[in-house]
């Protein structure tokens, strides 16, 4: 399906995968190369994962996207609530990256609800099909292979989370 490159951060859940994405990310927009998409930094609570903010990489802006609290208006999928809203903007910072200047897009993460094809589906989809442009995506490492085979990517390079960013940044900017 997919001839983009696409460079796949994977770890453990909570092991460092966005934090490198992170550091990845702003060694790229130093060096000029223009980014879009998101970043999804997590919240924790007494030891485990207790929600979501979406991070739009173009302007910076925070949203709230998940929670594992119940909240009026959110709609619930395994054992998070989900913002319909920042869902929605998730989709159209993916969406952006068809029609404009960014050079490398970022979706943290493609994970079992993109398996399910919920959530970041069917704007990565859309990426997938309609721009050669590279991706940074994040993956646990124990449905990478399912990813890889849902999504048919077979241009891929994985990095895991002791990767230095510089690194993987050079790597990237060398590709582009």
């Amino acid at each position: 399906m997919a001839d983009n490159h696409v460079y796949i951060i994977t770890g453990k859940q909570g092991e460092g995968k966005t934090t490198l994405l992170r550091e990845v990310v702003d060694r790229l927009q130093h060096t000029g190369v223009k980014t879009g998409g998101f970043i999804a930094e997590g919240t924790w609570k007494d030891g485990q994962r207790a929600g979501f903010s979406l991070v739009r990489i173009s302007d910076g802006e925070s949203f709230p996207l998940s929670t594992t609290s119940p909240k009026e208006g959110y709609f619930k999928l395994k054992r998070f609530w989900f913002n319909p809203e920042t869902v929605r903007i998730g989709n159209e910072a993916i969406l952006a990256c068809l029609n404009d200047d960014t050079k490398v897009v970022v979706i943290d993460e493609i994970g079992i609800f993109e398996l399910e094809e919920k959530i970041w589906y069917r704007p990565f989809i859309n990426l997938l099909t309609e721009t050669d442009k590279p991706f940074i995506i994040t993956v646990r490492d124990k449905i990478k292979e399912e990813v890889l085979k849902k999504f048919g990517l077979n241009n891929y390079t994985f990095f895991s989370t002791g990767e230095s960013p510089s690194y993987l940044a050079d790597i990237i900017i060398r590709s582009i």
